[in-house]
């Protein structure tokens, strides 16, 4: 009994000790580049409605010089399209100076997957006109809270085989490590120097 109220002390000072480092590792982070066209933030969702893109159709008219006719250009947007309001409770990187942000969302699947939690990581841009967001197509972080209030969430490992690329969520990880996993494999052309 004696050694296993030993081995049992051992074990829960070992726990303890990375318990606290854990939690260490996780901190608030935010950092900012005005240069690149791109806004990371936790977010609360307040909405996602869908509406179809397509509505107001864009017709673009051009003049054929050659032949004399009159081309008629349309577009057709074939994602499913929605417009999301979302609370930002954190800047990560880049401030857009809005406590609630109303961005448009696009997927092609169906419902975009951030719609199916409460609280994520995303990542939206400016539009080319400067006067709308847009959600960067299929990126987000699901985020849960620790006990001390601090946002994490989850890295994959990326494992390619012959057929496919399989990702495995597989340990906790801070929302420094998040976004900068994304910066790195997603982001690349928006961060070249």
């Amino acid at each position: 009994m004696t050694i296993f109220l030993r081995n049992y002390s051992i074990f829960l000072i070992f726990l303890s000790f990375f318990g606290c480092s854990t939690s260490k590792q996780l901190t608030n982070y935010y950092t900012e580049d005005k240069a690149v066209n791109l806004f990371a933030f936790v977010g609360k969702k307040i909405a996602v409605k869908a509406f179809d893109p397509n509505a107001a159709q864009i017709v673009e008219k051009n003049y054929d010089s050659i032949t004399g006719e009159t081309l008629i250009k349309k577009s057709y947007i074939m994602d499913h399209a929605y417009r999301c309001k979302y609370v930002i409770i954190k800047n990560v990187f880049n401030n857009p100076k809005l406590d609630t942000i109303d961005f448009v969302a696009y997927d092609h699947y169906g419902s975009p997957s951030f719609a199916e939690f409460e609280t994520v990581l995303l990542y939206v841009s400016k539009s080319a006109k400067g006067n709308d967001y847009f959600q960067q197509k299929y990126q987000f972080d699901y985020l849960e809270k620790n006990s001390d209030g601090i946002f994490y969430g989850y890295s994959n490992t990326r494992k390619v085989s012959k057929k496919r690329i399989l990702f495995k969520k597989n340990r906790m990880a801070s929302i420094e490590e998040l976004f900068k996993n994304k910066k790195e494999e997603v982001f690349q052309s928006l961060f070249v120097n």
